[in-house]
Order: C-alpha cells, then structure tokens, then sequence
C-alpha cells in the first residue's frame, strides 16, 4: 500500500505546477506582442540570442546540481551526515563549473567565433551585449548554481509543494524584469542587469526561507571535502552529457528539416511539436510531484509499495493522457488553425506520430523519474543517445519515403527504444533483484491502453484506419484499460483517491 496522504499531496503539487505552466502559457501570449512594440523586432531579438546563450551556459553545472540533489534526496532517508558532507562539498564542482563559465563569458568580449557559436551578436563597439552575459553569468554563479543544490532539500523534507511555489515566483520575478525593459526601452546591458538583479534578489530570499524552515541542516557549507566534490563533479559527467545531448537533438532535428526540407517545414514541424507537448506538460505536472516518494521507498527498500506507485499512475496518469490524446484529437485540426490563423499547413500524420510518442513516453515517465533520482546515471545516458540516433537518423533517411512525418517515425521509434530500456532496467534492477516479482497481469492495463492510443494514431499517421469506428475503437478499448486497472488497485488506495477527488477544499 502507499503510503499514508500520497495521492494528496501529490495532487497539491500537481495543482501548483499546473498553475505554473499555465502561466507560462500566458506570459508568452503576453510578453512577445509586449516586447516586440516597444523594443521592435531588433532589440527583441537581441535579447532572445544573449538569453539563449546564458542559458547555454548555465546548463554546464545542470547535470551536477541535478547529481548532487538526487543524493542528497535519497541520503535524506539514510544518513544525514553524508547528506551534510556532500552538500557542502559540492561547492567545489561548483567553482570549477562556474570558472569555466566565467570563462567562457569573457572570452566573448574577445573571440567573436566563441560569440557567435554561443548565438552572441557580433561584436560590437560597446560590447553591451558581451558584457550583458557576464552580468548574467556572475550573477548565476553567485547565487543560482549553489542554491539550485540547496534547493533540493525541500523535496525529501516534504516540501514540494512550497518548491513549487518559489519555483512559479522566480517565474513571474523574470517576467516582470523583462516587461519593465521591454516598457522603458533598456539596452541589452540595462536590461541584463535588470534581470540579474531580480535573479539574486529572489534566489537570496528563497535561500534565506530554507535556513529558516530547515535550520538543522545550516550552516550548509559546514567541513566541505574537496574530494568527494571532485567525486561527486565526475560521477555527474554522464548526466551532463545526457542533457547536452538531449538539447542537441532538439535543435538538431529543427536543423535537419530546415537542410532536407527547406526552412518553410521547420513552422509545420515546430508548431506541431509545440501541440504535442501539451500533453507532455501534463504527463510531467503529474509525475514530478511523486519523486521524493518514490526514492524515499527506494532508499527504504518498500519495493512493494515502489511497484504499487507505478501501478497507480499507470492506471490514473496512463488513461488520462491516452485518453485525453484520442479523445481531443478529432478537435485538433480546428484548434491548430486557429491558433496559426491558418497560416501554417497541418501535417496530420506527423501530429498523429508526435501523439503516439507522448504516449509511449509517458507509460516509462515515472520509472524514468524514478531511474533519474537515484542516479542511475548509465540507463539515462542510453535513453538520451538511442532518441538522439534514431530521431534524427530514421527523420533524415525516411523523409523521401514519408516527407516530415519521417521524423515523427524516428521519434516515436526513438521513444519506443528507450521505453524497452527504461522498463527492462526498472524491473530486472529496480524490482526482482530487490526480491519482488510484479505480476504480469499488472502490465496489462497499460499495455492495452498504450498500445490501442498508439495504433489508433498509426492508422491515422498511416491512412490504415481513420474513422469514427477507429476512435470509438480506441476510446473502449482506453476506458476498459481504466477499469481493469482500477479494480486491481488496492482497496484502500482506492477508497482514499474518491475520497479526494470529492474533496476539493484542502487542495487549496
């Protein structure tokens, strides 16, 4: 059984993170008209280039900060004076990342090869927007890169829900910088400024409300050990270069069709994309808030209850995005043009083959979510490199056979790969090696509902079969899937999410 006020709170985070995509969601409504008026088009984009380059560089001690919050998540639940040590000695990753980051910043003031590789306008006379980035960059180095490490302690200590909540403010902080630039018509220095200012001011609050609600673990630098830092720094290499190589073919693939298909595709391609990814906004706000349980299980060897968590969300989270996919998709033709005002062509069955991949993807997303807590850093590699190769390979070889819908073969392939991967670990490593054998019938409603989504969007994709007699099809044979999985859940599990699902208030 899981554990006591699980589904409660994750439904609390769950409503919090929805917010915030949501928000996000508006902001960019808002803040592109906005920008583009009293900055005009060259400014704006201006800032769009020397944003991007900042964050290119602030990735550089992501696959660290990420390493280091996962240990210190699962030491949480087994020793807290490792935790104690290794939060303290991360400081030393720490240095050595954000030398090179300031680094590579300064070098844009003089290599302006480096400069452009980063997306940095050429040089210019004031170098505003060089030295915009190292605003930027120290202003990242002082506070963010540290603090993102203490950050993660709110997830094993319960509090989740407040992280999201100081997560949706840095959000609206950095909306609000750019909106007052973009009405006083700031330059690229005064508005990078701005913006760093904000980002200190907000990260040194949130630091401050962490010492105060977990004093035990102040003063956070207490004995650091250059060693294990430096240990720590190498171990994360791996999950750097997942993340490097995940962004790589994200823009890689916009790249590629912009090489075979000429760049009037890369709209077709990248708005379709953007529609798909709505359903994996929510296949993430549900996950996510189900990490601490599901390393605070691993750490306590529950493997039971680890398998009853992923048998939940199979059956709630897998029928909703399954289901919401299919039962949405006779309406997405109409909502697509309206939203491009019917300037950007809909390729059907590339939207049905991003489909399918959202919902292959999210049948592993909790084991992958689990996978990536604990630091199972080589499993996480594999998955980044197999969507990278076949992505993109099957994209570029298949296009002559299929147009742009190739690539949505290549990344459907590419999410089936590492879905095999991602399970075959989970249970081999994750469940029986731990002396806990999950039955089989317990995969079978996830199966049926994945897989009859998946050939519904395939018939589409394919013209096999695209009719109202197919969706009908795949909506029963989901919604079966739901009450298959439903009945095998534990009574008592079940009894608790209806008694949230008619309570509403305490979710507030």
């Amino acid at each position: 059984m899981i554990a006591d006020g699980l589904e409660h709170r994750a439904a609390k985070v769950s409503l919090v993170n929805g917010l915030s995509t949501l928000l996000t969601l508006v902001f960019q409504l808002i803040s592109v008209p906005v920008c583009l008026r009293y900055w005009g088009k060259e400014a704006y984009g201006g800032w769009l280039s020397l944003f991007s380059a900042f964050l290119m560089l602030r990735s550089l001690d992501g696959g660290f900060v990420a390493y280091v919050g996962n240990k210190l998540n699962y030491l949480f639940h087994k020793d807290i004076v490792a935790l104690r040590n290794h939060m303290a000695s991360a400081v030393t990753g720490i240095i050595v990342i954000g030398s090179l980051q300031l680094l590579l910043a300064l070098a844009t003031l003089i290599a302006e090869p480096l400069a452009s590789a980063l997306g940095v306008p050429p040089l210019q006379a004031d170098r505003s927007v060089q030295l915009g980035l190292l605003a930027l960059v120290i202003s990242w180095i002082l506070t963010g890169s540290y603090l993102g490490i203490v950050h993660r302690l709110m997830i094993p200590a319960g509090m989740m829900y407040q992280a999201a909540w100081w997560a949706m403010v840095f959000q609206i902080t950095q909306f609000i910088a750019i909106m007052l630039a973009a009405l006083l018509q700031l330059g690229m220095l005064s508005t990078s400024l701005l913006f760093a200012t904000s980002q200190i001011v907000v990260y040194a609050a949130s630091g401050l409300y962490i010492k105060r609600v977990l004093p035990g673990f102040y003063p956070w630098l207490q004995s650091p050990n250059r060693r294990v830092g430096l240990r720590d720094l190498s171990r994360s290499v791996p999950l750097t270069l997942s993340n490097i190589i995940q962004q790589g073919a994200l823009n890689g693939v916009v790249l590629l069709i912009a090489v075979v298909a000429g760049p009037r595709s890369v709209p077709i391609f990248t708005t379709v994309r953007t529609l798909s990814n709505l359903w994996t906004s929510v296949s993430t706000v549900l996950a996510t808030p189900l990490l601490p349980e599901v390393v605070r299980l691993y750490a306590k060897g529950e493997t039971a209850k680890l398998a009853a968590v992923n048998s939940a969300f199979w059956v709630l989270v897998g029928t909703a995005v399954s289901g919401g996919a299919v039962l949405l998709f006779p309406l997405l033709p109409f909502c697509y043009g309206l939203w491009t005002g019917h300037t950007v062509d809909l390729d059907k069955p590339l939207l049905s083959l991003m489909l399918a991949s959202v919902v292959v993807t999210n049948s592993s997303a909790l084991m992958a979510l689990h996978l990536n807590g604990i630091n199972r850093l080589h499993i996480v590699l594999a998955t980044s490199i197999v969507r990278a190769v076949l992505g993109l390979g099957c994209g570029a070889m298949g296009y002559r056979f299929w147009g742009l819908a190739s690539f949505g073969v290549g990344i459907l392939l590419g999410e089936l790969a590492a879905t095999g991967l991602i399970a075959q670990h989970f249970v081999k490593f994750e469940l029986r090696a731990k002396g806990f054998r999950m039955p089989a019938s317990e995969f079978g409603p996830v199966t049926l509902s994945t897989g009859s989504a998946v050939l519904f969007f395939l018939g589409t994709a394919f013209g096999w079969r695209s009719n109202a007699a197919s969706w009908l099809l795949a909506m029963s044979a989901i919604f079966s899937s739901w009450i298959w999985g439903w009945t095998s859940l534990d009574r008592e599990l079940r009894t608790r999410l209806r008694t949230m699902a008619t309570k509403w208030m305490p979710l507030a």
